[in-house]
């Protein structure tokens, strides 16, 4: 089935005969209705939230819940390796009483890629949640990030970048670097510049970290330690692949956890000395990535998808 007759039909565009070939479809196995639900599921989150404060209005269409949308752009587009989707597009809610605010809130196992006001690129992992105005005030450019973002920020002198995470808040004036700070992972924090400069300050505290080029700040133990980066393989995931440098197997757990939106238990303590490295396609999924690394390493797992969990033993 056409992922476009599929946005068409969840936008409320599609004719009856369209709805009828969609249906059918869906019906025709659990396979197809499995990609449907998946489909719907990446539809339903990228719905960006936005006020009613638009000048140019060039397609208006119906939604069940009686709200009207204005449809300004739909453009995603497949990676050839990846989930991976270009979102430039926006739907706005008239609703006068929200915020000046939108966001976009990421399906796990998938990427989104968007442009913000400024010409500032991100790409959003897995399970990741961005939110930012429709415009920047006059003095800085503000957003707020649960997860991990790759950002190639607009240079502005006048106007410094700002990322707030819940601990920490990441301030540019115009470079490129990786955010990791999903609110469920409360003790992992990292941010990792690429290139340029930043000021990583605490929210709570006056400690802050000045980072330059290929250089990363960590959080360990509750205190920011400063350290270079050797591999940028690390940050390929906006690009579909999850690249591994001696990273320890519960680390590497916690990530196929958040990644794949499942809960990874150990119950084999043997398997928490192993350190891993190579590189896997996320598509691939959780269990091929598994099976690899069980050729290095002596261990079996069992999954439960009704619990949505898998168990190391």
């Amino acid at each position: 089935m056409e992922k476009e007759l599929l946005y068409k039909y969840f936008a409320g565009d599609t004719t009856t005969e369209e709805e009828v070939r969609i249906m059918d479809w869906a019906e025709e196995s659990p396979e197809n209705y499995r990609k449907y639900l998946e489909e719907r599921k990446l539809w339903n989150a990228l719905l960006i939230h936005y006020d009613n404060n638009i000048e140019q209005e060039k397609k208006r269409i119906d939604v069940s819940h009686g709200r009207r949308f204005n449809l300004w752009k739909v453009a995603c587009m497949a990676a050839s390796f990846a989930l991976l989707l270009t979102v430039s597009w926006m739907l706005y809610i008239n609703n006068s009483a929200e915020e000046n605010l939108q966001s976009v809130i990421v399906p796990a196992g998938h990427r989104v890629q968007l442009v913000l006001e400024d010409g500032t690129k991100v790409w959003l992992n897995s399970k990741t949640k961005l939110t930012y105005p429709t415009n920047f005030g006059d003095k800085i450019r503000e957003v707020s990030l649960d997860g991990e973002g790759f950002f190639e920020v607009t240079h502005n002198e006048k106007k410094p970048f700002i990322v707030k995470t819940k601990k920490y808040d990441i301030k540019v004036l115009g470079t490129t670097f990786n955010v990791y700070a999903y609110n469920s992972h409360e003790s992992v924090f990292e941010t990792s510049l690429l290139h340029g400069s930043v000021d990583v300050s605490s929210n709570s505290t006056s400690h802050h970290v000045l980072l330059k080029t290929r250089e990363k700040v960590t959080e360990i133990n509750g205190i920011l330690q400063k350290s270079n980066i050797d591999n940028l393989d690390r940050y390929r995931w906006k690009d579909g692949l999850l690249c591994l440098d001696d990273v320890p197997f519960a680390e590497l757990m916690s990530k196929f956890s958040a990644y794949y939106d499942i809960q990874i238990n150990i119950e084999n303590p043997t398997v928490l000395d192993y350190r891993c490295t190579g590189k896997f396609r996320q598509n691939d999924g959780v269990e091929y990535a598994l099976k690899v690394i069980q050729k290095d390493l002596k261990f079996n797992y069992v999954r439960d998808d009704e619990s949505n969990t898998i168990t190391i033993n």
